[in-house]
């Protein structure tokens, strides 16, 4: 099947619109991650996440528990994400339950040693709170 350019451009959008939801919560990202997170999708994940720097938002957490394929190229805007929050004294929680694929390839690849990964949203939220002091 040939993919007309409007045909292409249509997916290419779909797939785009889906990699990433995102919901604030006094001031932190609460970001999900659809189920692929790769070569297509990457550029628009970065473009999502630093329209959100750019809004002043320095903490993120990504919830990884729906993403079943990752490659190294998904893996580049969770890393400039980390970058950029590193510099902005923010942080960056991946929340990944044991088991799941992503959470596996991640203590594979030794990115665990970047990120702090917790298994559930609340834990998430509660290493932001007490950094915070609240």
């Amino acid at each position: 099947m040939r993919l007309t350019p409007r045909k292409r451009a249509h997916m290419q959008n779909t797939i785009f619109q889906n990699a990433l939801t995102v919901e604030t919560r006094n001031g932190t990202a609460i970001v999900t991650a659809a189920e692929r997170m790769d070569i297509v999708s990457a550029p628009q994940m970065v473009q999502q996440l630093d329209s959100l720097l750019e809004e002043g938002i320095t903490d993120f957490v990504v919830d990884l528990s729906a993403v079943q394929v990752v490659d190294p190229d998904g893996d580049y805007p969770l890393l400039h994400l980390l970058k950029r929050t590193e510099r902005l004294d923010g942080q960056v929680i991946l929340v990944c339950p044991p088991g799941n694929p992503v959470r596996v390839y991640y203590e594979m690849m030794r990115l665990d040693s970047l990120f702090t990964i917790v298994d559930t949203l609340n834990a998430a939220l509660e290493i932001l709170r007490r950094g915070k002091g609240i």
